[in-house]
């Protein structure tokens, strides 16, 4: 049986840490180590996690470089055969989640990689859904058009690993492009698309929101590509807004997939006055 890794970076996530969490330890699937590496909050976050027991979260929490460091901390310690990393913003779909991927990477057993479909959601209700990343099969040469996978349902074989870098720091808001890029443009491991919703992230992340930060992102992403000598750059980074703007455009089979199914919404608000 496959064991899961899942590696949570968290500051200041009193708000939606709860939300996280439960999504994780209520999986389905029986073998499932939790890591949440906590930047040293100081508001109610810490309050929160220890309302868990204890046989269920490893938790570190000490000064970090920023998020990404935080996933090189996760992937340094962890025991599970497959890794993910799950935002405090962000949590499975459903129970299952964990379950559909193992099925996966026992349906394809030389697969290094298999990554999924996710939903942007409303920060307050997350049953309703702000966008739509629908992912494809990978060729060779998909990047070029824009395309990538979303690293939060981005499940990977820790052994896959030996011999490639983790997430590069110089990259502060782009680490996860050049990461994903790296193992499947350029090192070719063997990945498998599963066409299913897995995740739902909270819309107004740090790449996300706000102009100057989507700025940063791009530029990040424009750096990563001259990092690895990519000739014409640019139509890669203009390609990759036409991918984001397409997202926009959300089926309603997909709007009404998760109505209702949020188990406490507008829950998150009220944490701050619960906890503190």
């Amino acid at each position: 049986m496959l064991k899961f890794s899942v590696i949570t970076p968290v500051f200041q996530g009193e708000e939606t840490i709860q939300s996280c969490i439960e999504s994780v330890v209520n999986q389905s699937h029986p073998a499932v180590e939790y890591i949440i590496i906590d930047a040293v909050s100081t508001d109610s976050t810490l309050k929160i996690i220890e309302t868990f027991p204890t046989d269920q979260i490893h938790l570190i929490s000490e000064k970090d470089k920023g998020l990404y460091d935080a996933f090189n901390k996760g992937i340094a310690i962890a025991t599970g055969d497959v890794l993910c990393f799950l935002c405090a913003d962000d949590m499975f779909a459903s129970p299952d989640s964990l379950n559909k991927v193992a099925e996966t990477f026992q349906q394809y057993p030389d697969a290094a990689i298999v990554y999924s479909d996710i939903v942007y959601v409303n920060r307050k209700n997350t049953s309703r859904i702000d966008r739509f990343w629908k992912s494809s099969s990978f060729v060779p040469g998909l990047y070029r058009k824009g395309w990538l996978p979303p690293n939060t349902s981005f499940y990977i074989k820790k052994k896959s690993l030996q011999g490639h870098a983790h997430f590069n720091l110089q990259f502060p808001f782009a680490a996860d492009y050049e990461f994903n890029y790296r193992l499947l443009e350029k090192h070719g491991l063997k990945s498998v698309y599963l066409p299913e919703i897995l995740v739902k992230m909270r819309s107004g992340g740090v790449s996300n929101s706000g102009i100057i930060n989507m700025y940063k992102s791009l530029k990040d992403c424009y750096d990563v590509l001259k990092y690895h000598q990519i000739r014409n750059p640019l139509i890669y980074i203009f390609n990759t807004l036409v991918y984001r703007f397409k997202q926009q455009f959300v089926p309603e089979k997909v709007k009404n997939q998760f109505k209702g199914s949020a188990a406490k919404l507008n829950s998150e608000i009220h944490l701050k006055e619960k906890y503190s």
